[in-house]
């Protein structure tokens, strides 16, 4: 059963309470034809009466004037449109004078896009409704006729309405079907996907159980990246700053698609995509798929991340966009760094970080002295200051329109550079005489330097309404500058040491696709979805040094001297890329019973892994050992008293192949109006392939290779109770694939940590069933109440585990099975619900309580690891969001005040008597002010970690890893053009 301290979960669940309290306790609304208008907009008794359908605006008013000769009748119908697209507000600026309201559809209470609200009586005036259905007239006092149309619905009149000074004169109107109509509605502007409101909508008619947050939303917090924003999402929650976990799972079980196609990771040590690449300047949502559908990848645990960028806009804009950031722990204080280039500060590695030129490519290094003189000879950590974050972006894009045809296009472009100080505490466990001891204790400093760079460019022709075909390519590129120093205690050795590691890294993903849509009149209105993409992800390290130097053994002179062993006077270079293509297609076929969808996927990737590992040495001839390394490994005495020899393993290289080839078959049915029931199996084959060899000869040391044919079922059924209220049930049977770097042999030293990581070829794939059930209640635009369950069983987990108790090294193991099972709640809503004086608040709070267990039958395993019933590796067992927001449209000032929390998770599993690693919890609270400065500047201040919360990772009640991040500011200031 769960198990929680109530103390944690007391704060999250009463606020919950109250927002739901008010909620439920309030009537709904009734709604009629025309919603009367509140006590301060009065209107004189207005009257309808129903029209014909229309399908043009020059047609509903005979009476109104033609427009000049000289300007064709499409172009004075784009301009008209692109002039109301951006008027429509669901709240209209104080002393506003006019009409405004909302316009639905009668029987669904669905929103009606780009519906006419024309002046007919009065004025000679008319507006769209924009993407939420909303319209604001603004007119002159008086009595005024207005007609709403829209296509293939009943137009309506409304007589009547009168219009006062100073006064906004509200006005909702409902439009029914045209039964008699047998054209189809063509809705030339798609909904803006980046608002909140579009969002739940998508939500609603999901045929999946599903959580997201828009790029409205985003705006309203600190975050940065997709790392920072996707932790809102309910039951999400991230790792190392970069790695998303989906219901406490993460890597193999956490799948991530960028407008639909599959993302590679360009981490050779991590599963999942790094978030960190993504600027939230670029996304329009983030999605997160907790029930699967056959459509989707087969590889699906916690759930699937759908990354979805920004699109063309419908009218031209011009956005550049400047931001400073700083935290109390780095910014103006001494750091740790490194000599570089100015390249690498635009996110470009510098040649001098290469290997030199006489180091041959295709054999080991050998015993010439001048080409190991042309190494650089850089080993010490300098000291600088850290000075402000800066970001600097912009984007432009349009619609342009050319009879029925439309282009449109977006281009966007990010920099970013940053500095930071980490200064943290590192301890190792060690199991003596069946106690937890701590040892090898150690006080670290990390000076870190970074630049990322982002560009995107789309662009979409629309033939007609019903061919349309979208380009869209995406750049970014990130560098990470480290400059780690360490002083501390190798109890085993009885002695002390200084150790330093300068690391530089450069990540680089190209993601470029073309995707199409088609609609086939001839075969009933069938549509045909497909995309082709291609990808490129490199990873870089090209000259991480290691230095370590010990005291000289107890020597009374307390010197530090060069102690000749491994990770010592190291340096390696790393180079990793990967090739990725593929491409899906789909048809769908509305058939009078039954929707069914059919479609396929291929996507193959080619990975190719490289390191090379160079070692400096003590020969016979008597050196000074306690040298600074700068002058121990110098020109004047390498050669001599020291010398460099290549220390590659045989297996430091290795080529993977991974191919999925699936088709799939989904019908959707509605046996009774109310009920929607979608089926679907899924036929997925995959080979996976690796092959270690030197990065000499190609020879094989180790392979493996696997080959799968799988059956996913799925199973979802959605049950309308009204149009707001749904309900949700889904079974699936899905997989999780072991990923490259866990099955392969290569050793990987973590010299924070001192310990050595290595992959197992004998790893095996995952089956995973899952169950979910979900209500959810639409109570208005921005509104929502949801509470969902599900259930997760696990054959075959994959988990991270300590293979070496002394050492502390690390491997992959595949457990026997798991369960895992938990409780979603949420709630969204305006707190004018409770009173009109808190009309301008907003309150949003999410709860996620889990439970997994993992089964141990195996007597290996049972006798290696420590525990043999814990939760799974990386699961939280709660994970709770708050959110009070303020809005006031009148001032353009914006407020919001968000916490989140995840519970203790087991970073490592514990062998042979060692207690699991256990990351604790992490308080985070953030405050952001966002004020409008004129119609077209807005100014953003934020604060993130306002605690000033600690990151504390523990084992046994010691603590191996414990730092603050510290509290971080920003100003950001934008210009919409």
């Amino acid at each position: 059963m769960l198990s929680f301290h109530p103390d944690i979960l007391r704060a999250p669940l009463m606020a919950l309470l109250l927002m739901a309290s008010p909620v439920l306790a309030q009537a709904p609304i009734p709604e009629g034809a025309v919603t009367p208008p509140p006590a301060d907009a009065p209107v004189t008794a207005p009257t309808t009466d129903v029209l014909p359908a229309q399908t043009a605006p020059v047609e509903e008013a005979p009476a109104e004037p033609p427009p000049a000769a000289e300007e064709p009748a499409a172009q004075v119908a784009d301009e008209a449109m692109d002039e109301s697209m951006g008027e429509a507000s669901a709240t209209p600026p104080e002393g506003f004078t006019g009409v405004y309201g909302q316009v639905t559809d009668a029987q669904t209470k669905e929103t009606l896009i780009e519906a006419t609200v024309k002046v007919v009586s009065g004025a000679q005036k008319s507006v769209l409704t924009d993407v939420d259905g909303n319209y604001q007239l603004a007119l002159p006092p008086g009595t005024y006729d207005l007609r709403v149309f829209y296509d293939v619905y009943e137009g309506r009149r409304v007589t009547g309405v009168r219009v006062e000074a100073g006064k906004a004169t509200r006005l909702d109107v409902q439009l029914s079907a045209d039964a008699a109509a047998v054209q189809e509605v063509v809705v030339e502007a798609s909904s803006d996907r980046r608002a909140e409101s579009a969002l739940l909508q998508e939500r609603k008619k999901a045929v999946t159980v599903s959580d997201a947050i828009s790029s409205q939303e985003i705006a309203r917090t600190p975050d940065s990246s997709a790392s920072d924003a996707v932790k809102r999402v309910v039951s999400a929650t991230v790792v190392e700053g970069r790695y998303v976990l989906l219901r406490g799972l993460g890597g193999r079980y956490a799948t991530t698609l960028l407008n639909g196609a599959l993302l590679p990771s360009p981490e050779p040590d991590e599963p999942s995509v790094p978030l960190d690449l993504f600027p939230t300047t670029l996304l329009a949502n983030l999605n997160v798929v907790k029930s699967y559908t056959a459509d989707l990848p087969g590889t699906f645990g916690g759930g699937t991340l759908l990354i979805e960028t920004n699109t063309y806009p419908s009218k031209f804009e011009f956005k550049p966009r400047l931001t400073l950031s700083g935290d109390s722990l780095s910014t103006f204080r001494p750091r740790n760094t490194q000599p570089g280039s100015f390249l690498e500060t635009l996110g470009f590695t510098g040649p001098g970080r290469q290997l030199p030129a006489g180091v041959p490519r295709d054999q080991r290094l050998g015993s010439s002295v001048d080409t190991w003189k042309s190494f650089s000879n850089v080993w010490s950590a300098r000291q600088t200051t850290a000075l402000p974050n800066l970001g600097l972006g912009a984007s432009v894009g349009d619609t342009l329109r050319f009879g029925n045809q439309r282009l449109g296009y977006l281009a966007a472009v990010n920099y970013g550079h940053r500095e930071g100080v980490r200064l943290a505490q590192y301890a190792r466990a060690v199991n003596t005489l069946d106690q937890v001891e701590e040892r090898d204790g150690a006080q670290t400093q990390l000076g870190t330097e970074g630049a990322n760079l982002s560009a995107l460019a789309s662009a979409g022709y629309q033939f007609n309404r019903d061919n349309e075909l979208t380009l869209f390519s995406l750049y970014t590129r990130g560098t990470d500058i480290s400059s780690f120093t360490s002083r501390g205690v190798n109890n085993e050795r009885s002695e002390t040491y200084e150790g330093t590691r300068l690391q530089f890294v450069s990540r680089v993903l190209s993601f470029n696709q073309v995707r199409g849509f088609h609609r086939l009149n001839g075969l009933g209105d069938a549509e045909i979805d497909w995309q082709a993409n291609f990808s490129r992800v490199d990873r870089d390290e090209p000259d991480t040094r290691d230095t370590l130097y010990a005291d000289d053994l107890g020597s009374p002179s307390g010197k530090y001297s060069f102690p000749n062993q491994p990770n010592s006077g190291e340096r390696f270079n790393v180079t990793l890329g990967e090739n990725s293509t593929g491409g899906s297609a789909s048809l769908t076929l509305p058939l009078s019973a039954v929707r069914l969808k059919a479609g396929g996927l291929a996507q193959v990737s080619f990975r190719d892994f490289s390191n090379r590992r160079f070692r400096y040495q003590l020969t016979d001839e008597p050196v000074d050992a306690s040298l600074p390394p700068e002058t121990l490994f110098g020109p004047d005495i390498l050669g001599t008293g020291i010398r460099m020899r290549e220390t590659t393993r045989p297996d430091d290289a290795y080529d993977a192949y991974l191919g999925i080839f699936a088709g799939y078959l989904t019908a959707e049915a509605r046996p009774v109006e109310p009920l929607r029931l979608v089926g679907g199996v899924r036929l997925e084959n995959s080979r996976q392939q690796l092959t270690a060899h030197s990065p000499f000869d190609v020879t094989p040391t180790v392979s493996s290779e696997a080959n799968y044919l799988d059956v996913l079922p799925s199973f979802n059924a959605i049950y309308a109770l009204t149009p707001e209220v749904n309900l949700r049930a889904g079974y699936s049977y899905t997989l999780a694939r072991p990923t490259f770097r866990e099955l392969a042999p290569f050793l990987f030293y973590d010299f924070a940590r001192r310990r050595n990581v290595s992959g197992n070829p004998n790893l095996v794939e995952t089956r995973i069933h899952n169950v979910d059930a979900r209500a959810e209640w639409f109570l208005g635009e921005n509104e929502v109440l949801a509470a969902s369950a599900f259930y997760k069983q696990f054959r075959d987990p994959i988990e991270r585990v300590i293979n070496n108790p002394q050492a502390g090294d690390l491997g992959f193991e595949n457990a026997d099975g798991a369960s895992s099972y938990g409780l979603e709640l949420e709630a969204r809503a305006s707190l004018g619900r409770i009173t009109p004086v808190l009309a301008n608040f907003r309150a949003a709070a999410n709860l996620t309580l889990i439970q997994s267990n993992i089964i141990l039958t195996d007597p290996i395993k049972l006798g290696a690891q420590t525990n043999s019933r814990r939760p799974m590796q990386g699961q939280s067992p709660y994970v709770v969001n708050l959110n009070l927001g303020y809005d006031r449209p009148e001032s353009g000032t914006e407020v919001a005040v968000l916490y989140n929390v995840y519970g203790p998770r087991i970073s490592e599993v514990g062998v042979q008597g060692l207690p699991d690693v256990y990351e604790q919890p992490f308080h985070r609270v953030d405050l952001t002010v966002s004020q409008k400065l004129g119609a077209s500047t807005q100014l953003k201040l934020t604060g993130s970690n306002l605690l000033n919360s600690a990151v504390r990772i523990q084992q046994g009640g010691i603590s191996v890893v414990n730092y603050r991040p510290g509290i971080a500011f920003s100003a950001s200031l934008g210009w919409a053009i």
